[in-house]
């Protein structure tokens, strides 16, 4: 007999299940053989595949809230996040050493 467990890390997208005007949204697993879904606000917390890299995370406040203060449609991990200020910084301040050693 099949076990009823579910034997991979599901990987979410939002949708909205809406009826009669109010918006329902969940997360359902993308997978092609799963049925899998959880409503928002039991997300946290939870296991699931990142949709960028494709490694394991856990649903995190910081996911549910992200930049809009509205959970993300496709969950990703923080690697997977582009800080490009950070990079920017980062390359000025190698500018900066490159140009003080050189002048010393």
């Amino acid at each position: 007999m099949p076990s009823r467990v579910a034997n991979h890390l599901h990987r979410y997208k939002k949708v909205n299940l809406a009826r009669d005007g109010e918006d329902y949204f969940v997360y359902k697993c993308q997978k092609p053989t799963c049925t899998h879904y959880i409503p928002m606000n039991l997300a946290e917390g939870k296991l699931c595949e990142c949709n960028k890299c494709g490694e394991a995370m856990i649903i995190t406040r910081a996911v549910l809230t992200h930049s809009s203060k509205k959970p993300m449609t496709r969950p990703h991990c923080n690697n997977c996040i582009k800080r490009r200020k950070n990079d920017e910084v980062e390359a000025l301040a190698n500018f900066l050493n490159q140009r003080t050693k050189t002048e010393i």
